[in-house]
């Protein structure tokens, strides 16, 4: 087998949808066909991969929201490759190109695994987020309500800080939509169980309605990523019997770049922010 220092960096490219989405069901992680192939559209230069015996053995992704802030995901080495470096050396490749774009703030969300390199790299801590998971199926099959035009994504905005109008479009292609009036939120299709967010409302109220809607969609578990801070989100995941299933670190590099998350009620996904 060839050392670390063989095997050279590349884009990956639609051949490899297959060998990335392999990588990241067998790390248990939630990402589709269909999110590889939504990150390969949206910036391909960013979408990063090693290859070794015919197969891509390791990944990272870069998306960039115009020059403000970059966001790194989907970093995964293969079992039988790991403790190699690739992991390191994508990052840095990551990290590179964001600096050629010059990107103010670069963000991820850390495992407790990952979190050691991100931190060797300059990354420190910005907050916490948890994922928590329930069971839809007290939900199922009360009067489904049909997906709604397009959101008007200003809030978005205002609530994440930088402007990524253009991801959520193309996510709320795949996805059902739901909007109130002070606010929306999307339902995606995941590889282990359904995924709310981003979800963004003015009120818990707005926000409890707009979740529970999701909930009415499908009769099988959901997946909702919220930060602990948020206690309106807390207390409504609480209320409707999720229960949490992991912590990451949201973790930073350069400039703080943030909006208001008091308004954030889901993540886009650990791979989007």
């Amino acid at each position: 087998m060839r050392s670390a220092l063989d095997l050279s960096i590349r884009q990956l490219t639609e051949l490899d949808i297959s060998s990335a989405t392999a990588l990241s069901v067998a790390a248990g992680w939630n990402q589709t066909a269909a999110d590889w192939e939504l990150l390969l559209r949206l910036h391909p230069e960013g979408c990063l991969g090693i290859e070794c015996d015919g197969k891509i053995v390791a990944t990272t992704t870069l998306i960039c929201y115009q020059d403000q802030l970059a966001w790194l995901g989907m970093v995964l080495t293969h079992s039988e490759y790991s403790g190699r470096g690739f992991a390191r050396r994508l990052v840095e490749q990551a990290l590179r190109i964001a600096e050629a774009k010059k990107v103010r703030s670069v963000k991820l969300d850390a495992t407790d695994q990952g979190r050691p390199l991100y931190e060797s790299l300059g990354f420190r801590k910005e907050q916490s987020v948890e994922r928590w998971l329930a069971d839809s199926g007290s939900f199922a099959g009360i009067d489904p309500i049909p997906p709604c035009a397009m959101p008007d994504f200003e809030m978005d905005r205002e609530a994440f800080g930088v402007d990524r109008s253009k991801v959520l479009k193309e996510m709320a292609a795949a996805a059902r939509v739901f909007v109130a009036a002070d606010g929306f939120a999307m339902l995606r299709t995941g590889a282990r169980a359904s995924y709310i967010g981003p979800c963004v409302a003015r009120s818990p109220e707005s926000a409890k309605t707009l979740v529970e809607l999701c909930l009415r969609v499908r009769g099988e578990q959901c997946y909702w990523d919220v930060f602990p801070s948020n206690r309106g989100a807390v207390n409504i995941a609480e209320e409707l019997n999720f229960t949490v299933q992991r912590r990451l670190v949201r973790m930073v590099k350069g400039a703080d770049v943030r909006g208001d998350e008091s308004i954030i009620y889901a993540g886009a996904g650990f791979e989007l922010g």
